[in-house]
Parts: C-alpha cells; structure tokens; sequence
C-alpha cells in the first residue's frame, strides 16, 4: 500500500519540481523529487498555506506560474469579497470525472438515469463538476440550475428524474410538492453527515427509502471524498488525492482516528496542483475497507476549522464543532457564543445560544452532545431568544475574540 502511495506522490513532485512556486518551496528544503522514497520523507516537504496559495493564484495568468497554456477552462470561487481563479486542464477534467465515475457506480447510479442539477452553474465549479462527470459516465444531465423550485418540480416530474443533486435544504423544499421518481440524492454545499439527525431528516422529507450520497470537496480540490451506498462514511478519493490528518498545532501526523487538520496533495493534477496544502479544516481519517473497495474514510466529513484552536482544562477545542451539534437541535439555531475565563484557578466555560428551547432536558442533552463532541464539560450554558451581535468566541484568559 505505501508503494502505492508514494510512488504517484514522487512523480508529482517531479512535475512539481517544473513549477517555480513549487520549485522554490522545494529547492528552499533542500530536497530533491527523486529523494523522496518513503512517506516520512514526503512529510518532510513544507506545507502550503491558503495565504501564499492566494498570492500566486491572483496574478495576471501570464505572471502567475500555476497558470499554463493548456489551461481550458478557469472557473472562479469567492474568498472574501474577491473571487480567486481555479484552473483545470484538459487532463484535469478528464482525471477528475474518471474518478467520479467510479464513485457514482458505489451510489448505484445506471448509464438510463436522468439527473438534474440544481447547482450553480456560472463562474463557479459546482454545477459544472457534477455535469462533466455523469456525462463521462454515461448517465443524462439537465442543467437545472438553482433556485426557481416550481420549474425543477416540473420537470423533475415531467421527465421522471431518478437522480437529483441539490444541497439538504433545496431538496426538502422540492419533496414538499412531491418528485416521486428521485430514488438517489447527491447532497453538498452545507454541512450534512457531521450534523447528527440531518440525513434522517432529509429521508423522512421524502416519506420513503432513498439513497443520500454526500460529499466533502472544495474549489481548489474537486473531489476529494464521496460516501457510497454502504453508509460507512465519505471516502477520499485516493486515485486522485493524497490526504493527510496533521496537529495544527506541531504539523506531525495525527494517528487515525485522532482528529486534526486535514492536508491534501494532488497526485495527478497539471494546473494549479496542491502540495501538502492546509486546509483549516478540521476532521478524522479512518482506514478500514468498505465493501466498495475504498479504504481511507472521514466518518464525520467536516466539522470545525482548526485555526480557531483553544486549549481548555487541557484539552484542545475546536469551537466551529458547536455549530454542527446545534443545527441537531430543532428549538436552537447554529448561533451561539463561547466565553473562557479563568475562575478560582481553573477554566470556566460558558455557552449562550440563539434559540426558544430553554427546557432543562433540552439544555441537559445539549450539554451531553457537547462533552461526548469536544471532550469538554460546559461549566454553564445558556438559551437566549436574541443573540446580540459580536464574537462567537470570548477568550478572556489571552484577550482573544474571534
């Protein structure tokens, strides 16, 4: 398995090494592409940060060196109140829907079905992603597009759509007016296996047994993990990237299991590549084979950011997470408020919510998710009607707020 791994990694950095953004991150650590012949000297390359990543991305094409002349399409994706290019050659898509066919077969998708998107479409990659992929395949498309729910029932049911791809929230809206045909959703867009409850919400919408695929990609990476009909979690695509799970805090490997900052490496990619790149995102790898035939597998998808990262009574906590546990509590929102002080000589934690659901067994099985997800016990917490506006995150031990 390890020569498996490493042996397309070494034959990225070799391509890599053409690159003058990543020449020079590797010249500068002293290494050479040919050296590389194990993974623990593959984890000796230096990270690549969203900051230096953006940097070169937003020159002019013909400045920038993760640009090329075989580029064929450029979509873009926001980052602040900028949009930042992401390239693909003719190579990339065509790696990139080989890839995902093998994962639409794990979600029982048939070359007959009809399918309709209902993501984006201009500038950003979504709805193009999706679209490219099933077409490689061999399945139907209609571009549906967002929004406009009247017209995709129509024609949902007009021609008998068997496969629909939407984020959680549309797809609920749809069901209202019945799309009986749909036997298979593709989810994304908004968080979904890492909120406790959300899938069965989602199935009883519907008021049948249907198969909910999700996945977990971003603009600069597409894909990079899918679940499969097994519902043993999403599974990276390891033909396509190789993924690592890292302590934010030292950059060493985390042990699987053990929760970290998830690191992506393209294996294939000609335009724009990833090198060890950070994330921020916070999660879990597994390795255990599924009856698919994919072994590495992140069991909660996503759910925090890792540059927020607070160390209390000792334990490393990850406030983002509480956003993903609240949205499994129907008489809260995701809006809340963390507050850290130090209190007799010890960590005091508190925790206001947005929400009308002030009942002590709401507020006791809140705080049960809470200590079993973080590993923390919330000293108090509270349910407010109206959060006022401000930081999610007080700590007034380091006078950080965020």
């Amino acid at each position: 398995m390890i020569k498996e791994v490493i042996e397309p990694l070494r034959a990225q950095l070799e391509r890599l090494n053409q690159i003058a953004f990543y020449k020079q991150k590797i010249e500068n650590a002293g290494i050479h592409p040919s050296d590389t012949k194990a993974l623990d000297d593959f984890q000796n390359i230096p990270f690549t940060t969203t900051s230096e990543l953006m940097k070169e991305l937003r020159k002019k094409p013909s400045e920038s060196s993760l640009f090329s002349d075989d580029v064929t399409r450029i979509n873009f994706s926001p980052s602040g109140h900028d949009l930042y290019p992401v390239y693909h050659t003719h190579n990339d898509l065509q790696k990139m829907h080989q890839v995902c066919g093998r994962s639409l077969e794990a979600a029982g998708v048939q070359k007959g079905d009809i399918c309709a998107v209902t993501f984006g479409y201009h500038l950003f990659i979504a709805g193009l992603f999706y679209q490219g992929q099933l077409e490689y395949y061999g399945a139907k498309v209609i571009p549906v597009g967002p929004g406009e729910s009247e017209r995709a029932v129509q024609l949902i049911n007009d021609y008998q759509v068997s496969v629909l791809i939407s984020n959680p929230t549309f797809a609920m809206k749809l069901t209202q007016k019945g799309i009986p045909s749909v036997r298979i959703l593709f989810v994304g867009g908004e968080p979904f296996t890492s909120v406790e409850g959300y899938p069965e919400k989602v199935r009883e919408a519907f008021g049948r047994e249907i198969t909910i695929i999700d996945s977990y990609s971003m603009a600069l990476c597409m894909p990079i993990a899918r679940s499969c009909t097994h519902g043993t979690g999403l599974h990276v695509m390891d033909d396509f990237v190789y993924a690592e799970v890292i302590d934010p805090e030292t950059g060493n490997a985390v042990p699987y299991g053990e929760k970290g900052e998830l690191v992506l490496t393209h294996l294939h990619k000609e335009a724009a590549p990833l090198l060890r790149y950070r994330t921020g995102d916070l999660t879990l790898l597994e390795k255990k084979r599924c009856e698919c035939g994919r072994e590495l597998t992140l069991p909660k998808s996503v759910f925090g950011r890792t540059d927020e990262m607070l160390k209390i009574k000792g334990v490393k906590f990850w406030p983002s997470q509480i956003s993903g546990i609240l949205r499994a509590f129907p008489g809260l929102t995701s809006r809340y408020q963390v507050v850290v002080r130090t209190k007799g000589g010890v960590d005091f934690l508190r925790l206001t919510v947005e929400g009308d659901d002030t009942s002590s067994p709401g507020i006791d099985e809140l705080s049960k998710r809470l200590k079993q997800e973080t590993l923390l016990a919330f000293n108090e917490i509270r349910v407010a009607n109206k959060l006022e506006e401000g930081p999610a995150v007080v700590d007034e031990r380091k006078g950080r707020r965020f």
